[in-house]
């Protein structure tokens, strides 16, 4: 079955440029679907007679040429804004700013907690760089 696609509104998508995302694309022809880290530098939102579908303008972050591609918001399944890493925080590099159609968040989670290797936040208490 494949995944829904999102709707976005015009103000959701234009609070999306600027920002680093992860963005899983989707394709009729492909059967499983694609994750990229891009930079969103534009929007193209659709106009009265304007032909195209509305997309993102990003640079992928592992582009050797950093030149903008489009992203169209039919093949996008699920986007989420990344925030620059703070090393005085937990290290939570996902912001609050997501859009998906999962049903859970399907998070890895030890198979055992409050064991001495496991605490009962489930942090491992490695360092994070």
């Amino acid at each position: 079955m494949r995944k829904p696609r999102i709707q976005l509104d015009t103000a959701t998508a234009l609070s999306f440029v600027g920002k680093t995302a992860l963005v899983e694309t989707t394709w009729d022809a492909e059967p499983e679907s694609f994750w990229q880290c891009i930079h969103i530098v534009g929007v193209l939102l659709p106009m009265p007679d304007m032909q195209g579908a509305p997309c993102f303008l990003g640079v992928e972050i592992s582009s050797s040429t950093r030149n903008p591609n489009e992203f169209y918001f039919e093949d996008i399944c699920t986007i989420r804004a990344i925030r620059h890493r703070d090393r005085q925080r937990s290290g939570n590099v996902l912001g609050r700013m997501s859009l998906t159609h999962s049903d859970g968040s399907r998070a890895a989670l030890p198979a055992r907690r409050n064991s001495s290797t496991v605490p009962s936040n489930g942090s491992t208490g490695a360092a994070h760089p």
